[in-house]
């Protein structure tokens, strides 16, 4: 259980969000929390790839190529319907 003060300004926004949308509260904030850390989550892996980073890049026009290639393949293996 967490308990948060929040100014009366953001508390009203923060009904008015809940009773637009026909939640609660709690429904509303829980839901900008867990948003916010999967944000922050996005963020740190974006920033790790980055860092990681070894400057390949693969053209679009390869990419499109492989994956037609590739459900061609997939295709052929299958039975034909009867």
């Amino acid at each position: 259980m967490i308990t948060v003060k929040l100014p009366q300004k953001a508390e009203k926004l923060l009904a008015d969000m809940a009773r637009a949308s026909g939640r609660t509260i709690d429904q509303v904030a829980v839901e900008a929390i867990l948003e916010t850390i999967e944000d922050w989550q996005d963020a740190r892996i974006a920033e790790e790839r980055f860092r990681d980073d070894d400057g390949a890049r693969i053209p679009l026009e390869e990419v499109i190529r492989k994956l037609e290639l590739r459900e061609a393949a997939e295709r052929r293996k299958k039975p034909a319907a009867e």
